[in-house]
């Protein structure tokens, strides 16, 4: 793996849940790795704390290197999407977590995925992100969805939609998500939401929990939702099920397909076979 003379060898960004020890330890044995290579790597800040390396520790939005190695579960990942700039490098999501729905490699796998990417003989998978702005500000990417809803447990969130401009249908329930086809897994298909293949471009809505009859929908790429909220008790766009937005009646949130899609990287495709072992397929 080592370059010759005047060969450049790739750089990598590391980061980890800290608060796994299964996947400190798996980013430890990435960094030993890295290091026995002679390959050029940066930890995130926390995760260079944790393995007594604070030399090599930089913020997130710091780290221009040509791979990132997330390790963790689904929530590690979209916790550190929501930080990444559009420029950010390919992401190979090594899975510690229970479902790792969009993690693409085993911990088993890692030293041959890393050798892989070198090489050149790597799966490239791009997921589409939302793009959403109330009024005149911006909220980050979302990689799953954009969740609208009350901060009051089992209150009304009642709301009408419009796309391009037209009214589309009006919501009345726990809330409704504007999701990817990357988040069609996730909280949407929890609520009746279709499973779309995640290499497609579209934008689903999804109600939560509606009091009346109510669909969910697949829009084209180029459709831009707006969602004003008509009705609710302390309103909340919530990204990502990680950053949290308030709201007031009136409010307008917009959403649309983002031009910046993340990349991911990894041995094979691994959504239909993940599908299956969630419960979709035959059982034993």
């Amino acid at each position: 793996m080592r370059g010759g003379a005047g060969e450049e060898l790739p750089s990598v960004s590391v980061i980890a849940n800290t608060a796994k020890p299964e996947a400190v330890s798996i980013a430890e044995r990435i960094v030993a790795y890295l290091s026995g290579e002679g390959i050029e790597f940066v930890l995130e800040e926390e995760l260079a704390k944790a393995l007594n390396r604070p030399g090599d520790g930089v913020p997130l939005r710091s780290m221009r290197t040509d791979l990132l190695v997330i390790v963790g579960g689904d929530g590690t990942i979209l916790r550190a999407c929501l930080d990444l700039p559009d420029d950010a490098p390919p992401i190979m999501a090594v899975n510690a977590g229970e479902r790792g729905f969009l993690t693409t490699v085993e911990p088993s796998e890692v030293k041959e995925a890393l050798r892989a990417f070198f090489e050149g003989r790597v799966e490239v998978e791009e997921r589409m992100r939302l793009e959403a702005r109330i009024g005149s500000t911006a909220l980050p990417k979302a990689l799953n969805e954009v969740c609208l809803t009350s901060k009051v447990p089992a209150k009304l969130f009642k709301a009408r939609v419009r796309k391009n401009g037209a009214e589309m249908c009006w919501v009345e329930g726990d809330g409704l998500l504007v999701a990817t086809p990357a988040g069609s897994t996730a909280y949407s298909l929890s609520c009746g939401g279709p499973v779309v293949d995640p290499g497609l471009r579209c934008l689903l809505l999804t109600p939560i929990c509606p009091v009346r009859p109510s669909w969910p929908f697949v829009l084209p790429p180029n459709a831009e939702v707006e969602v004003e909220v008509v009705r609710a008790r302390e309103p909340v766009a919530v990204v990502d099920g990680q950053a949290v937005f308030e709201l007031e009646v009136g409010s307008v949130v917009c959403v649309r397909a983002s031009e910046r899609p993340l990349r991911f990287v990894g041995l094979r495709a691994r959504f239909y076979e993940k599908l299956a072992r969630r419960g979709s397929g035959p059982h034993a």
